[in-house]
């Protein structure tokens, strides 16, 4: 587990390197939220999706096919045990942080933080499993989570998930890996450039989030703990158990466990924002438990490739 556990680290600690740069250009005010949300939207709506057609270019195999509906399968069943779970085990006499603090737990963020490092250990084709639990992460984000942090006044609606970037360019993605459709080379080089740019912009902008987070704030909340060691250690080790349970092919289970043991989903802020819930204590947790990860993911994923 030695080995596994410092190539791992080694590679979590190049991303946070990153990280780093955003959190002093985010302290010294050379970057501000107007540049992050222009950064992330660029990553959203541009960077991601080519990264998706990097990864899906590729040769169409029945074995990879199976492996990716595997993926897809064992994302769906670990989503489901961490909603068990929070609904058992986290609660908060503060229904808002209750709901918030449920919310971070389920969803991890398998795309921002889970891709670059799938990237790292397996190549592209760990964005193309990996983007199976994305697939689940945005369903049950826009289902389960909507509900959760409306208070259940929420009213679901097809079109945000349908018209989602992230399961748009999964979806255009794997159909063109379905079909066979090679992109021409004039149109992939730009592609592939941009795609390049998943790794770096991400990590900035999470290093510009963490220098603007009030960690007092995430540190005195009780329930904010029981959260961090459900969301980084615990429902992790149960994705693990269930990996070796089921047992997939060895990329499939590491990229599953790295989105699976990724901290809270940045996407815990947009949503306190829009349901009027605390958008301090979201940042803050998210904040909090992505700089606890530094430890808990190379445990985690080291742990995985040691027993896979």
């Amino acid at each position: 587990m030695g080995n596994s556990f410092l190539m791992v680290g080694r590679q979590v600690l190049i991303l946070f390197i990153v990280v780093g740069v955003g959190f002093v250009l985010g302290k010294s005010k050379l970057l501000g939220q107007k540049a992050s949300v222009g950064m992330s939207n660029l990553v959203m709506y541009v960077v991601s999706p080519c990264m998706m057609v990097v990864a899906f270019q590729r040769p169409f195999d029945e074995e990879n096919f199976h492996a990716f509906c595997v993926a897809l399968a064992v994302a769906v069943a670990i989503h489901l045990i961490n909603i068990a779970a929070v609904t058992l085990f986290l609660r908060d006499k503060d229904l808002k942080r209750q709901q918030a603090l449920r919310f971070g737990t389920v969803l991890s963020n398998c795309g921002f933080m889970a891709y670059p490092l799938q990237t790292a250990l397996l190549g592209t084709i760990g964005v193309f499993y990996g983007s199976a639990y994305v697939l689940v992460f945005t369903v049950v984000a826009w289902t389960y989570g909507l509900h959760l942090m409306s208070g259940g006044k929420g009213k679901f609606s097809l079109r945000p998930l349908l018209l989602n970037p992230g399961v748009i360019s999964v979806v255009v993605a794997f159909l063109l890996y379905v079909l066979r459709v090679t992109v021409p080379e004039l149109l992939y080089t730009p592609v592939q450039s941009l795609s390049n740019l998943n790794t770096p912009l991400p990590m900035v902008i999470l290093g510009y989030q963490l220098s603007q987070a009030d960690f007092k704030t995430a540190l005195r909340c009780r329930t904010m703990w029981v959260s961090a060691a459900l969301r980084l250690l615990l429902l992790p080790a149960a994705a693990l158990g269930l990996c070796l349970l089921v047992k997939p092919s060895h990329d499939v289970m590491i990229a599953t466990i790295v989105a699976a043991s990724a901290p809270p989903a940045a996407l815990l802020s947009m949503f306190s924002a829009k349901f009027g819930q605390d958008t301090a204590l979201s940042s803050s947790v998210v904040s909090v438990q992505t700089l606890f990860s530094v430890l808990t993911m190379p445990v985690i994923v080291g742990l995985a490739m040691t027993l896979c």
